[in-house]
């Protein structure tokens, strides 16, 4: 018996082992060929959490370069003017701003296009409003201050009278986009059955015709673009004379992170994927404001704000910090530290006599060099630090007519030679901006025969003859030039 259970023991085992050397000969038959050295070195540079410029070894940024797959499904009208733009080589500046209203991106949009000017470059505009509003014809006064009409009729925002007199530009109504603006033409498409009867929503559909509108503006030519480098200072020209711009200054207006701008964010950091990070560059605006006794400038704010900005998908290029003082080298170490921007491109935007300066204020913190070398718009060198590079070795932006204008014009608005006072009467003198455009008239009228205007602000009906305080009005109406 013993003998038995030995003999069938035996047997299990030289079956076990006919088995497992069985599977070992068709492991070694089916085993995945050796990875070669250098193939596997590549596969660990490209993995997941190596450093952003290695990355940018193993994935090519050119859209043009990507597969379709990798961009995803665009649609006719949007790949058609994609591929326009990386054509003609096109650029995009978006400039957003954060913590509150109000804090001046108009003023920097308008700045930034002033040094493009001043490098020779063909520069639009586009202001972006996310009310739900078609236009601004028909907001009231109290609200949203003075509507500025364009030389087509369109009625717009303020910002647009701050890009026609910064780029010597004649816009239209296509450069001011509102959400009612792009909402009215998708369900206008919907309602024609553009859409094959797919279900329209935000995202692809809003987010796609905010691309189509930004940039058909940035590819449409308009009238009257200073020659900058001829230094034409003539009358204008007419829209179908002038060649497409070069760059298009995108300013979104309101406050980053307000709900009603969501579909606009998202539309931007499309528009980056399928241009590439070379095409479009993106400036906040932020404020750092000074508190405490010692003063102290407050950084946390800003902190906040591009915390914000990078949850949705944008990261600024740009760091354009408001304050009353300039930013302080510690300061702006601290916020490069939290920001993850480089400190050469935190540019301090602090208060000046004029807004005419603010240009000029970037060039000392040589913006204009950054810009190029972001954009790739001029002849680059390796390892060339282009934010601190004297100007002359890089660029002529200060023998430019453009910006010896502009230095002229700043320096006669701090040095008037006489004093003007103009009596404005109005009905919504509470309001600052319900009078803009003649306040604006009247500034630039002053500035060119040299004079320091002063307004003085008078109620409409205060003037009527059985009111009390009319007899004061009528009196500081008499005093006025």
């Amino acid at each position: 018996a013993m003998s038995a259970v030995a003999a069938v023991l035996l047997h299990c085992t030289l079956l076990l082992a006919c088995c497992l050397g069985t599977a070992s000969f068709v492991q070694r038959r089916t085993r995945t060929p050796a990875v070669p050295r250098a193939t596997r070195r590549a596969h660990q540079r490209c993995r997941p959490g190596t450093h952003h410029r290695r990355l940018r070894l193993c994935h090519d940024d050119d859209p043009r370069r990507r597969s379709p797959s990798a961009l995803g499904a665009l649609t006719p009208e949007l790949e058609t003017l994609v591929a326009d733009t990386l054509e003609h080589d096109r650029k995009i500046v978006v400039v957003t701003g954060g913590v509150l209203s109000g804090i001046g991106k108009g003023v920097t949009a308008s700045s930034i296009g002033v040094l493009l000017r001043g490098l020779g470059y063909r520069v639009t505009a586009l202001k972006i409003d996310p009310y739900l509003n078609v236009d601004a014809g028909t907001m009231s006064p109290f609200e949203h201050g003075e509507v500025f009409v364009l030389d087509d009729g369109g009625e717009c925002d303020l910002d647009l009278g701050n890009y026609e007199r910064f780029l010597s530009v004649s816009l239209t109504s296509s450069s001011n986009l509102s959400t009612g603006k792009v909402y009215q033409q998708v369900i206008e498409r919907e309602r024609v059955g553009h859409y094959l009867g797919k279900t329209v929503q935000v995202v692809p559909h809003i987010s796609d015709a905010i691309q189509e509108w930004i940039l058909r503006v940035a590819g449409t030519p308009v009238s009257r673009f200073s020659r900058t480098a001829d230094g034409d200072g003539g009358g204008g020209t007419s829209a179908k004379d002038e060649p497409p711009p070069e760059v298009c200054i995108v300013e979104l207006g309101g406050t980053l992170g307000d709900i009603e701008s969501m579909p606009f964010v998202e539309a931007l950091r499309q528009l980056q994927e399928n241009l590439g990070y070379k095409n479009l560059c993106i400036a906040h605006v932020s404020l750092v404001p000074v508190m405490g006794d010692p003063a102290e400038q407050k950084t946390k704010p800003t902190q906040h704000s591009v915390k914000s900005m990078m949850q949705m998908g944008l990261r600024p290029d740009f760091l354009c910090c408001r304050g009353s003082e300039p930013l302080a080298g510690s300061t702006k170490s601290k916020l490069s530290l939290f920001t993850s921007v480089p400190e050469n491109a935190i540019i301090s935007l602090h208060d000046v006599s004029n807004i005419y300066r603010v240009p000029l204020m970037m060039i000392e913190q040589n913006v204009h060099s950054m810009l190029l070398q972001r954009l790739r718009l001029g002849p680059f060198r390796k390892g060339v630090d282009y934010s601190s590079l004297p100007d002359a070795a890089h660029t002529s932006i200060e023998e430019s007519d453009v910006i010896a204008g502009w230095r002229a014009l700043a320096d006669s608005v701090d040095g008037p030679e006489s004093e003007c006072t103009i009596a404005v009467v109005g009905k919504y003198i509470d309001q600052g901006d319900a009078y803009l455009s003649v306040v604006k008239a009247l500034t630039h009228a002053a500035i060119a025969t040299k004079q320091r205007l002063k307004i003085e602000w008078i109620e409409a009906s205060s003037l009527h003859d059985d009111d009390p305080a009319g007899s004061d009005s009528w009196e500081r109406l008499r005093k006025c030039d």
